[in-house]
C-alpha cells in the first residue's frame, strides 16, 4: 500500500501498519462558504457498495476526511466506484487497520468521538449537540463497533426508530447523520461566538 500526507490537517497517527491514502487538493464545499469540521470513521465494514455510498455523502456535505479501519475495503475498487459515483476522487481518505489509535489521535487532535450506536446511554441524534470538530464512527453491518471503540467513545449517538425493526442500513445511517451534522453545524451562523470557538478547535485540520 502506499503511504501519502493528506493535506488536512498535522495529524500524525502512529501505527505499525503501513496506510492507503488519498489526498485531495480541496475538500472542503463551496456552498455557503462552508464545509463540514468532521471526520467518518468506518471501523469494519464488510460492504463496499456501503463504503462507496459513505464517499457520495461525504463528498455531499464537504466532509473532511474518512477514515477506513480494519477490513473496510477502500479505493480502488469498482464495487466502491459503482455507489461512489468518482466521489472516491473528492473525499480524502485514508486506511489504517486498527481504528483505536486512529480515534486516539483525533482525540489528541480536538475532535469529539461520537459511536453511532444503540446503547443505553445514547442520546438522540436531534437532541444531540455535537462539540465541532467531530469524528462519528460507524461499525460493521452486524456487529457494530467493536468494545473497545464504543467504551473510548465520548458520545454514544442513536437514530430515532419508530417501526418494528431498530436499525438501518450503515450506509443509509450514515447520510442521515452526516447531513444532520451539516443542519447543525448551519444553525451555528446564527451564533457567531459559539461557530467561531468550534473553528478554533478545528484548525489543527487546515494547517500543512
Amino acid at each position: 500500500m502506499s503511504n501519502h500526507k493528506v493535506p488536512i490537517g498535522t495529524l500524525e497517527l502512529a501505527s505499525s501498519a503501513a496506510r492507503a491514502s488519498h489526498p485531495v487538493s480541496s475538500p472542503f464545499t463551496e456552498c455557503d462558504g462552508l464545509r463540514l469540521p468532521a471526520a467518518v470513521m468506518l471501523d469494519n465494514v464488510r460492504s463496499m457498495y456501503n463504503v462507496g455510498a459513505f464517499f457520495r455523502a461525504a463528498d455531499g456535505v464537504g466532509l473532511q476526511k474518512l477514515w477506513l479501519c480494519g477490513i473496510t475495503a477502500h479505493p480502488p475498487k469498482k464495487a466502491i466506484s459503482k455507489t461512489a459515483l468518482g466521489a472516491e476522487e473528492t473525499v480524502a481518505w485514508e486506511h489504517d487497520w486498527d481504528g483505536v489509535p486512529v480515534a486516539e489521535g483525533l482525540r489528541r487532535a480536538g475532535f469529539e468521538i461520537a459511536a453511532i450506536e444503540t446503547s443505553a446511554q445514547a442520546v438522540d441524534l436531534f437532541e444531540w449537540k455535537p462539540r465541532f470538530p467531530v469524528c462519528v464512527a460507524f461499525g460493521h453491518e452486524v456487529d457494530g463497533l467493536r468494545p473497545e471503540l464504543l467504551q473510548m467513545a465520548d458520545t454514544h449517538v442513536r437514530i430515532p426508530m419508530l417501526g418494528q425493526k431498530k436499525s438501518l442500513n450503515v450506509a443509509t445511517a450514515g447520510g442521515i447523520v452526516l447531513y444532520e451534522l451539516l443542519r447543525k453545524w448551519r444553525a451555528l451562523s446564527i451564533n457567531p461566538q459559539q461557530r467561531r470557538q468550534d473553528q478554533s478547535r478545528s484548525s489543527i485540520m487546515d494547517q500543512g
